[in-house]
This record gives C-alpha cells, sequence and structure tokens, in this order.
C-alpha cells in the first residue's frame, strides 16, 4: 500500500471505448474470483471524472491495461499506464 493512500479496489483496468465488450468479460471474471475491480463504468453522473480516475488509480492494488490497436492511440489510456 503507497503510504497515505486508501487502497480501495484490488484491481483498477484501463481500455479504450471500443473494447469495452472485452473488458466487460474481464472485469467480470475478476469480480469472480473476489476482486473488488474499478473501471469507468463505475464512475459516477456529475462527478469529476478526471478526479475520480486518479483517486481510484491511487487506491487500486493493481492496474491492468488492456492494449489493442484502439488503446495504443488513447492518450488516455497511455495517461493511466503511466
Amino acid at each position: 500500500m503507497r503510504l497515505g493512500v486508501c487502497v480501495a479496489h484490488d484491481v483498477f483496468i484501463s481500455y479504450a471505448r471500443e473494447d469495452r465488450p472485452r473488458v466487460e468479460k474481464i472485469a467480470k471474471l475478476l469480480e469472480s474470483r473476489g476482486h473488488k475491480v474499478w473501471w469507468d463504468p463505475k464512475i459516477q453522473t456529475g462527478s469529476g471524472f478526471r478526479a475520480e480516475i486518479s483517486e481510484a488509480l491511487a487506491g487500486s492494488r493493481a492496474v491492468v491495461v488492456v492494449w489493442s490497436r484502439f488503446s495504443v492511440t488513447s492518450r488516455f489510456v497511455c495517461d493511466e499506464a503511466d
């Protein structure tokens, strides 16, 4: 655990929107194995998405980046991976 950061999720999943159907399967599989997963459908309506994503990234034990022909060109996915 990072100093001063409360771990709220086991896994944060970063992906390109075009890959959502595949990512949903991955998220469900991880959840079925008992992991608490965060991915962007969990963003609350009306919230500042950048702040919420930053908080979720900081509060996750692991980050899974789904690399695809779409995600390699996504500034958001690359930023989250960094």
